[in-house]
């Protein structure tokens, strides 16, 4: 970074402590000036991921809503990589990914003289500090919220939001990208995920109904496990917790869940099936195996740890009683993926009745693989494609989370290489 830009950087930061949320467009826009650049406008993505929707104080400067599927600023957001096009004026309008990690919250775009490799960096490096003030000052204001919305949410899907942690993370080794829906009813789906060192977590819910209780239900699943997870909890312990907690909250319904945890030194990869569809095992860009193991009873009809207490046979596995929950196991290869999902993702049903089915999903990563879709998008349009093949009325939520494992060798001083990301990478 050159002196000119470290000092603008500095200076941003240092203001953003105290800069208001619905002031940050105006902040950019003036400490990007000393850097050649003229205009600035922050897009979000919709909570649909549909549209680029420009922040409220900028929606009296031109174009507020862009389609992400048929406009340039879309294909920034689709691809992370910057594009550039010609202003009109006889400058560049530079259009870059809003990162926050590796998630993608909209596009940064900015108006510059010219497109040097020194002014591209400058433009991720606004970006970037961009995206870092916009994820620390959403949980203090509704500005970001209501800028992504176009109507009003369900109050079980509020509650599910509020929970679950962003929809794309990644290091060097390891990448999480989850998509869901219906946006504004969703109901009793879930997902949590937590690094914590060489160890993973990943688990996925799916409360029984589509109410206010349902989506309570599976948020207090999720919460249970992170209270085991977080005191030091192995697989079962994690699931004797959920499954108490369930049943003591309301002993007439149940969650079904997968929880898994991923040894990334190692490659392995453990879970519980928890009455939950088994996990999809994509290796060389094809759908391998169901990674099928044990399922055993959902959270809340298992009775787990409590002796003299257990299923009546009816559920596929052994009744658990006061026996741990069994895990299972998969040695991973380099670059395999492993695909969760809700049983709203198979079942989706189209007007004549057929499902969507395993194959339907198979067939869309397999296809989208081979294109070379980053897996966040990947994940996006498969959510939009679920949506679409039951006419715009979903019958149930449909969660999908792609866990993907890429280990790399270390330097001499232990750290891994930088992430594989084309995060803001090289216009195309």
């Amino acid at each position: 970074m050159d002196a000119i830009a470290g000092q603008v950087a500095a200076e941003l930061l240092e203001r953003s402590h105290l800069l208001a949320p619905d002031s940050i467009t105006e902040a950019l826009a003036e400490a990007a000036l000393p850097l050649g650049i003229s205009g600035v406008r922050i897009f979000l993505a919709d909570l649909q991921q549909q549209c680029l929707r420009t922040l409220p104080a900028d929606t009296g400067q031109g174009v507020s809503s862009l389609d992400i599927d048929s406009t340039i600023a879309g294909r920034a957001y689709r691809s992370t990589r910057i594009q550039v096009e010609a202003d009109g004026r006889g400058g560049h309008r530079i259009w870059i990914p809003l990162p926050d990690g590796a998630d993608r919250l909209g596009v940064l775009e900015l108006i510059a003289g010219d497109t040097s490799e020194g002014t591209l960096a400058r433009c991720r490096m606004l970006a970037s500090l961009a995206g870092l003030i916009v994820a620390a000052k959403s949980s203090y204001s509704d500005t970001y919220a209501r800028a992504r919305r176009s109507g009003e949410m369900a109050p079980q899907a509020e509650l599910a939001r509020a929970s679950i942690p962003p929809r794309t993370f990644a290091t060097s080794q390891v990448a999480v990208s989850a998509a869901f829906g219906p946006t504004y009813e969703l109901g009793g789906d879930a997902f949590d995920y937590s690094l914590l060192a060489d160890r993973l977590h990943v688990s996925v819910f799916d409360a029984a109904g589509h109410d206010l209780a349902a989506g309570l239900l599976a948020s207090v699943a999720m919460a249970s496990c992170r209270s085991s997870r977080r005191a030091g909890g192995t697989l079962p312990d994690i699931a004797v917790c959920a499954d108490r907690t369930v049943a003591q909250l309301d002993e007439d319904r149940f969650v079904t869940a997968l929880l898994c945890d991923l040894d990334i030194a190692a490659g392995r990869f453990a879970w519980i099936s928890c009455g939950h569809p088994p996990p999809l095992l994509i290796r060389g860009h094809e759908v391998v195996k169901e990674l099928t193991g044990s399922p055993q009873l959902p959270l809340g009809l298992a009775g787990l740890g409590q002796p003299g207490i257990a299923g009546d046979g009816g559920w596929p596995g052994e009744p658990w009683g006061d026996v741990a929950a069994q895990v299972c196991t998969e040695q991973l290869e380099s670059g395999d993926q492993v695909l969760l999902y809700t049983d709203g993702v198979t079942e989706a049903r189209a007007a004549d009745g057929s499902r969507f089915g395993v194959e339907g999903v198979s067939d869309f990563i397999v296809r989208d693989a081979h294109a070379g879709t980053p897996p966040a998008e990947m994940l996006r349009r498969l959510n939009r494609a679920i949506v679409e093949y039951q006419d715009g009325q979903p019958a149930d939520d449909s969660t999908v989370v792609l866990l993907e494992w890429v280990p790399g060798p270390r330097d001499r001083r232990g750290v891994h290489p930088p992430s594989r990301l084309p995060w803001g990478g090289a216009p195309r």
